[in-house]
C-alpha cells in the first residue's frame, strides 16, 4: 500500500490522536494540592524554596558541609540545617535566613581584599 497521499500516513495520524486517553494526562497528586493552595500558602513555599537554594549556593560557595531542607508545615514555615560532618541541627524562620544570607553578601569581598 501506498504511504503518500493520504493512505498509510493519514490514517496513522488517527489512530494515534484516537489512543491519547485525557485519564493518563491527570496532574499529579501534588499538583493537586498545590492547586487547592490558597496563593499565599503558595508565595510562601515558593519564597522558602528560594531561600533554601541560596543557601544551598552559599554553603557550596563558602565549602561548608551543609545541607539546607525547607519545612512548609505548620503556621510558620521553617528551615533546617544539618552539618554534615558533626550532625548538628538547627532550625530557623524564612526572616532569619535572609538576614544571613543578607551578611553574607555583604562580606563577599573582604576576604579577597585580605590576599591582595
Amino acid at each position: 500500500m501506498k504511504i503518500g497521499a493520504g493512505g498509510l500516513q493519514a490514517q496513522a495520524a488517527q489512530e494515534t490522536v484516537r489512543v491519547a486517553d485525557p485519564s493518563r494526562f491527570r496532574p499529579a497528586v501534588e499538583e493537586a494540592l498545590l492547586q487547592g493552595e490558597d496563593l499565599a500558602m503558595q508565595k510562601v513555599r515558593y519564597e522558602l524554596n528560594k531561600a533554601v537554594e541560596r543557601l544551598r549556593r552559599a554553603a557550596e560557595m563558602y565549602n561548608q558541609p551543609l545541607e539546607f531542607l525547607a519545612k512548609p508545615d505548620g503556621k510558620k514555615p521553617r528551615i533546617r540545617a544539618r552539618d554534615r560532618r558533626t550532625g548538628a541541627e538547627r532550625e530557623f524562620t524564612l526572616a532569619e535566613a535572609e538576614a544571613w544570607l543578607e551578611d553574607l553578601s555583604g562580606n563577599k569581598g573582604k576576604n579577597l581584599n585580605g590576599y591582595a
